[in-house]
């Protein structure tokens, strides 16, 4: 008799321990799913300039760049070729969950400012003159983009790193996205900078 309840309360730990582990599996494997999408995203940010740049920004903000000769993807590629990210805790409670994330960027709001100073300075010249007499506005414009390049690729610029937290969500598809009604996450990947585009 002891032998056969021995041997139930064995099977009936194995049968909980089986559930448990099942269960524990599951959950990292929805952990590591959320993990994957969100590290899937940033490193879209990150290669953006082998993207399209519709697919991050307003169709009205790539018309203006490109109404003065500026590939958005190439602004966009300047503006994450510093960029890195680290996912910390991840809590999953159904289809939604949130994800703690670090975003180091150089702060590009000062590579901006840094840039206008240059550009200024540029413009009191007599090139400046005469590239706007020969080539026009466009071509100033060019030039002002041209120093916030060069500041950018420099590595000059100092980075900032920013935690934020990303609500997540599962699609009808059964895929994790970030929700993209975030402001704090737009400044974290522009270095802080109190901008988006």
């Amino acid at each position: 008799m002891k032998t056969r309840f021995e041997a139930a309360v064995s099977t009936l730990c194995a049968l909980t321990m089986s559930v448990v582990l099942a269960s524990c599996s599951l959950f990292a494997g929805e952990e590591g799913a959320v993990r994957d999408a969100v590290d899937t995203t940033m490193g879209l940010f990150k290669s953006i300039e082998d993207s399209d740049a519709a697919d991050f920004v307003d169709q009205s903000v790539i018309e203006s760049l490109n109404a003065y000769g500026i590939d958005a993807n190439e602004f966009l590629g300047h503006c994450f070729k510093h960029l890195a990210w680290e996912i910390g805790d991840v809590d999953v409670s159904g289809d939604t969950g949130t994800v703690a994330l670090s975003v180091t960027n150089v702060d590009l709001g000062a590579a901006l400012d840094r840039a206008g100073e240059q550009f200024e300075e540029f413009a009191s010249t007599d090139e400046a003159q005469e590239l706007f007499d020969t080539e026009g506005e466009g071509a100033l414009v060019k030039k002002l983009f041209s120093f916030f390049y060069e500041l950018v690729d420099s590595g000059e610029l100092e980075t900032t790193t920013t935690d934020v937290t990303l609500e997540v969500f599962k699609n009808e598809d059964g895929a994790w996205e970030i929700d993209p009604d975030n402001n704090e996450f737009y400044s974290a990947l522009y270095g802080g900078a109190e901008f988006s585009i």
